[in-house]
């Protein structure tokens, strides 16, 4: 295959959500695309024009793989030839809830070697203030072979949101910044060809801040109205009729809606970053801590809650509707499904799962909800294909999560 030139080529480091959200948007403004992933099974499913995730469809992937300006490696190398390097890795959490940036380590030190003086590297995934500066500048430099090479440093935190159709990369405002005025400008101007708003910030540690701040926000707001639901449920009070009221106030209030807990790659992932990086700096953030405990402890809190209603859960058959952190879309990281489902086998209930966009979870395989005449159901998702009929034919009482089944069953509990 010839390969083009390097001007208007642009590499990016992660094939994920994120990765492949920018491939699409760059494609869409003609630019030339290196899809570069160190997972060889994932870039042959791409380059089969087959979407490992929803943010792209199979029939846009086919489009853009025959049109000879995006091509997918497995090699580092490649990415000597763009001008411009974009690095969008998942940044997660251990199994302890602590900070992982193991694969941002992994993929700045892969990379280091390939990349050329001149090249504007950018990093879009989310960590602490200070993480382009202090992490990723001294790994580009230890690892890069040529140290008199001119790399212009910049960060713009990522912004996906899967599933949302109207808010694309372009349609989304983008902050970003860079290490000194040059790589201000040259990542101004890049981000500026693909998207509609571009808010520069005055360093890298308050484009870092903005990404922690805003998903810190959610949290906080979340877990606040899932108490405040958790009261109006003991008192009788339609909780979401509350926040309807609520919401008329034209000033001062933002509406949030109750939940199982919050998952995903973002709302519980963030704040635990920004609580270890003030830990790190001897700074507590109490509120933003307490929050975080109670998202993490909301599996317990419904558990109890049923305890509660309906007495011992042992032997009960329980099936859980919608086991994704969030409609249409086929993503279970962090899913509050997932405690919920060990809280409500830990009780000795037979816990069961249904899920339209899943098929395997949790060493498991989907459940057919006509397979049993379910004592109790719980859905925390519904699709936009979710069979609500079904599910009402089929249990004998339901806990609604979302606020959409029909409550004139009689059956349905909103929650």
């Amino acid at each position: 295959m010839m390969r083009p030139s390097r001007q208007n080529i642009i590499g990016i480091v992660g094939l994920g959500y994120v990765g492949l959200s920018l491939v699409k948007s760059l494609f869409e403004r003609n630019f030339i695309v290196i899809g570069y992933d160190t997972d060889e099974n994932k870039v042959e499913k791409i380059r089969r024009g087959h979407s490992p995730n929803e943010t792209i469809e199979d029939s846009e992937l086919v489009v853009i793989n025959s049109s000879g300006r995006f091509y997918t490696t497995t090699e580092a190398k490649e990415l000597a030839k763009a001008e411009v390097v974009i690095v969008a890795v998942p940044t997660p959490l251990t199994a302890m809830g602590n900070p992982d940036l193991s694969l941002l380590e992994r993929a700045c030190v892969e990379i280091a070697p390939h990349i050329k003086s001149e090249t504007l590297l950018i990093n879009e995934s989310t960590s602490y203030p200070g993480t382009l500066r202090d992490f990723i500048v001294p790994l580009i430099k230890q690892n890069q072979g040529d140290g008199n090479s001119k790399i212009y440093f910049a960060c713009s935190p990522e912004r996906v949101n899967p599933g949302d159709v109207f808010y694309s990369h372009g349609k989304t405002p983008r902050v970003v910044s860079g290490l000194d005025d040059s790589a201000r400008e040259r990542v101004h101007a890049f981000y500026s060809e693909f998207v509609d708003d571009v808010f520069v910030a005055s360093t890298p540690e308050v484009a870092e801040m903005s990404k922690l701040l805003e998903n810190s926000f959610r949290l906080v707001n979340i877990s606040f109205i899932n108490e405040i639901s958790d009261y109006c449920v003991s008192q009788g009070i339609p909780v979401r009729e509350v926040i309807q009221a609520a919401s008329t106030k034209p000033f001062g209030f933002m509406p949030f809606l109750p939940g199982p807990g919050v998952g995903g790659h973002c709302i519980p992932v963030d704040p635990a970053y920004l609580l270890q990086d003030a830990a790190d700096k001897g700074k507590a953030l109490p509120l933003l801590k307490k929050a975080l405990q109670s998202n993490r402890s909301r599996s317990s809190q419904i558990t109890s809650f049923l305890k509660t209603e309906l007495g011992s859960l042992k032997g009960k058959k329980v099936l859980i509707e919608g086991v994704t952190y969030k409609p249409n879309v086929a993503d279970t990281r962090e899913t509050p499904a997932e405690p919920l489902f060990e809280s409500l086998m830990a009780e000795g209930a037979q816990v069961h799962w249904h899920d339209s966009l899943v098929q395997n979870w949790n060493n498991s395989e989907s459940s057919r909800v006509s397979d049993n005449k379910w004592e109790i159901t719980l859905v925390l998702v519904l699709h936009e294909d979710s069979d609500v009929s079904e599910l009402i034919r089929h249990s004998e009482i339901i806990f609604d999560f979302t606020g959409k089944l029909p409550m004139e069953s009689g059956r349905v509990r909103l929650i």
